[in-house]
């Protein structure tokens, strides 16, 4: 299976998914996390020159990642649904917006050329969602904490 492939099929899970308000599982959270680890560790893989500087990127891109996973998980709508008895949450469209076009962003800077530079761009820009769902998801698990403990 191909990136772009992979691509396309989180593209469409998460299109499928917007505006749906979704009971919030706390074990199934780290499914999303893990397969991103897996493709960054998959594009990493594949990475012959790994510098200092493209470690630098790397840090970089996962901060501002984290940054924006923060900011999406704040707006992200997390509540008590007294009819099912269950916490649910509800992703904003903007943060999903913001989401795609990172991923888009690093599919085109992929194309664009084999050079060092862009192959350590392109690599650096898959940290950027990796934190924002790693970050994101922590922030919908404070909440739904927080529902938990008003809930008893």
């Amino acid at each position: 299976m191909n990136t772009l492939s992979i691509y396309l099929i989180v593209v469409v899970v998460i299109l499928l998914s917007i505006g749906k308000e979704k009971a919030i599982q706390p074990s199934r959270m780290w499914i999303t996390p893990a397969l991103f680890a897996w493709l960054v560790y998959s594009s990493l893989s594949q990475t012959t020159n790994l510098t200092p500087l493209s470690f630098v990127l790397y840090i970089i891109c996962l901060a501002v990642g984290l940054g924006i996973g923060v900011w999406r998980g704040s707006l992200d709508k997390v509540r008590y649904n007294p009819s099912t008895g269950k916490i649910t949450s509800q992703s904003s469209i903007g943060g999903v917006i913001v989401f795609l076009a990172v991923m888009l962003l690093r599919l085109a800077v992929g194309y664009w050329g084999k050079e060092h530079a862009l192959v350590s761009l392109s690599n650096a820009l898959l940290f950027i969602p990796l934190g924002s769902v790693c970050a994101r998801r922590y922030v919908i698990y404070m909440k739904y904490q927080r529902l938990q403990g008003q809930r008893r």
